[in-house]
């Protein structure tokens, strides 16, 4: 059954039934100081209204609306299930920010302001890359390893890290601008 939510019962609908949301993310420990908490609302708020749309039994009838509860209580828990596993998993595919990056970095006497401007210019270059890149990058730039110390190192053939470094280099071709001035 396809029911269409109407603005007349919409904001009778959205008093009684947004706390599924909240809870939902209170359950899976989402705090409102989440970054994306606002997001995770909004998202949690749609899965809701399709619930709505969803649910195979008339709403208008008292007996039905708990089992409405826990139908649309676990539609909004499995969507921000999923929207939680894509953030992990796109946390987990960014490298972070080394810690030992100052320690790493080769002596190399550079003026104070040129290596600031390096570590800078390399801090807004990571972000766009696999970690995998960031990792070619890095042992490029910052240690200053060969393709086949960094094979060794990452344990994969020097023609992957050729197409890593052809793949870098295509990610921040705009950055050549930037590196003639």
């Amino acid at each position: 059954m396809i029911r269409k939510l109407s603005e007349e019962k919409e904001k009778a609908f959205f008093d009684q039934h947004s706390g599924i949301v909240h809870g939902v993310l209170k359950k899976l420990g989402v705090s409102r100081n989440h970054s994306d908490y606002d997001d995770f609302v909004q998202q949690g708020l749609l899965k809701l209204v399709e619930a709505y749309e969803t649910f195979p039994k008339d709403l208008e009838q008292a007996e039905y609306l708990y089992q409405f509860t826990g139908f649309a209580y676990t539609k909004v828990r499995w969507k921000m299930l999923d929207l939680l596993r894509k953030q992990q998993r796109k946390w987990e595919s960014e490298m972070p920010w080394p810690e030992d990056l100052v320690k790493q970095q080769p002596d190399t006497h550079l003026p104070f302001e040129q290596a600031y401007q390096e570590m800078d210019l390399l801090k807004e270059m990571l972000p766009l890359l696999t970690k995998n890149e960031q990792a070619y990058l890095l042992d490029t730039v910052v240690t200053r390893l060969s393709v086949t110390e960094i094979a060794k190192k990452q344990g994969v053939s020097r023609k992957t890290v050729y197409q890593w470094k052809k793949r870098v280099a295509e990610k921040l071709a705009h950055f050549l601008l930037i590196l003639k001035d």
